[in-house]
């Protein structure tokens, strides 16, 4: 289960070579389906995604136009970079501009409305390889930088109107901390990395 799967707003995980390496469910959704970001982006956007999208530019908003199965849509692109392993992983977060927005906010109320069916303890997570702790702290990890991406674009939702969004993702990230720290605590892991970490809402 990825973490990324949780979040309403579509977000990708990427290599420094724009190979996709995890992209939510509402990613998965709104835009055509590639395994490499440029086969994703208009040809158009191609040239500067290769100039803004990388490390250097971590916390840089920037505009391109993605594919879409309605076409071409006109997306804000928020990225943070991190050395995972040696290797630099890219988070991208993409708020639809303007008519685009809708779209996603379908997507968004369909996964909302199955959110109270889902029993608290529905979630069943694969059992720890002897490596648990390295998986711990992977997964906190994740969720960390998830709730920067977040806390990154939260004004613009506000200013769009769409704060609520923002302040779901959070339930969803507090609700996987809360099983994923019983689960480690119940067969005696690291919940100790799980607790959630200090973020400006």
């Amino acid at each position: 289960m990825s973490v990324l799967d949780h979040l309403p707003i579509p977000t990708f995980c990427i290599t420094e070579h724009y190979a996709v390496v995890g992209a939510s469910q509402t990613a998965r959704q709104a835009f055509v389906e590639g395994k490499h970001l440029l086969d994703i982006v208009d040809a158009g956007s191609a040239e500067k995604l290769k100039r803004f999208v990388r490390p250097a530019m971590s916390g840089i908003r920037v505009e391109l136009n993605f594919l879409t199965p309605n076409g071409i849509g006109l997306f804000d692109v928020y990225q943070r970079w991190r050395n995972e392993g040696g290797e630099a992983i890219g988070y991208l977060t993409c708020v639809p501009r303007q008519s685009d927005l809708n779209e996603v906010i379908e997507s968004v109320t369909r996964l909302d409305k199955r959110l109270p069916k889902r029993h608290p303890g529905g979630l069943r997570l694969v059992e720890p390889a002897p490596s648990a702790p390295s998986i711990w702290e992977h997964v906190d990890h994740s969720l960390r930088t998830v709730e920067e991406l977040v806390g990154m674009l939260r004004a613009d939702l506000i200013e769009l109107g769409k704060g609520v969004y923002a302040e779901l993702v959070f339930k969803e990230l507090d609700s996987l901390r809360q099983i994923i720290a019983a689960e480690g605590g119940r067969r005696g892991d690291r919940p100790a990395l799980l607790a959630p970490g200090a973020v400006s809402r």
